[in-house]
């Protein structure tokens, strides 16, 4: 990263409407209009400052009929915002309670479902949580047996230059929980065995008692719901 392109992400990141709006755009893309409702600040002003984070390649648009959708630019972008959020304190009360149990980080599982389930691959030697420089997580040994459990055949992965897998830090747990492609496929196929279920606004996930269940039947030890 060049320092002129270092100076226009912290610019861009450091102004407290332009990160809420980042912070938004985690749930997936979204108009104007619903960003508007969501921040509660005028149109002119929400626009002004997509325009800044669309400048600093933080944002991308795409048209949906008529209306002009803006999204994150990117997994890496939103590892930002996650780990940015977990360093400026705690959301509002409401917002907290309402994504900590489960929700969604970019497209991998975050709050406590998301922290648990890190926390149990690791215990079950599905991943390696060998602290690295740049935070990337490596397979364990009975990596095969445990992803097959949770439905994933990693040797029929289709090749991707995404990150595979990392430590994402989440904001509400403080404690890291799975990033990367790994994670966005383990959310995937928890999503399709209808274990978890997206709420209809927001990205906060409804994750079934037997979602946390299931847990216990991977041999990764006790799931609990509270801390």
């Amino acid at each position: 990263m060049t320092a002129r392109r270092a100076e226009a992400v912290a610019a861009a990141i450091g102004e407290p409407v332009r990160l809420r709006l980042l912070q938004e755009l985690m749930s997936g893309p979204a108009a104007v209009s619903e960003l508007v409702r969501r921040v509660t600040a005028t149109q002119q002003n929400v626009s002004n400052h997509l325009t800044v984070l669309r400048t600093a390649h933080l944002v991308t648009t795409r048209r949906r009929g008529r209306l002009i959708e803006y999204a994150l630019a990117g997994p890496s972008v939103a590892q930002l915002v996650e780990v940015i959020s977990s360093l400026v304190g705690p959301p509002p009360a409401a917002r907290r309670v309402e994504l900590a149990e489960a929700r969604t980080c970019y497209d991998h599982l975050a709050g406590r479902l998301g922290v648990v389930l890190f926390e149990q691959l690791v215990a079950s030697g599905a991943i390696f949580d060998k602290l690295r420089a740049d935070g990337s997580v490596r397979l364990g040994p009975r990596a095969e047996e445990v992803f097959a459990r949770l439905g994933i055949a990693l040797d029929q992965l289709p090749p991707s230059r995404r990150r595979f897998a990392y430590r994402c830090l989440d904001w509400t747990e403080r404690r890291p929980h799975l990033g990367g492609r790994l994670g966005a496929e383990i959310a995937s196929a928890l999503r399709r065995q209808g274990f978890t279920r997206a709420r209809p606004h927001g990205r906060g996930v409804d994750a079934a008692p037997r979602a946390w269940r299931a847990l216990d039947q991977l041999s990764l030890g006790p799931a609990r719901r509270t801390r």
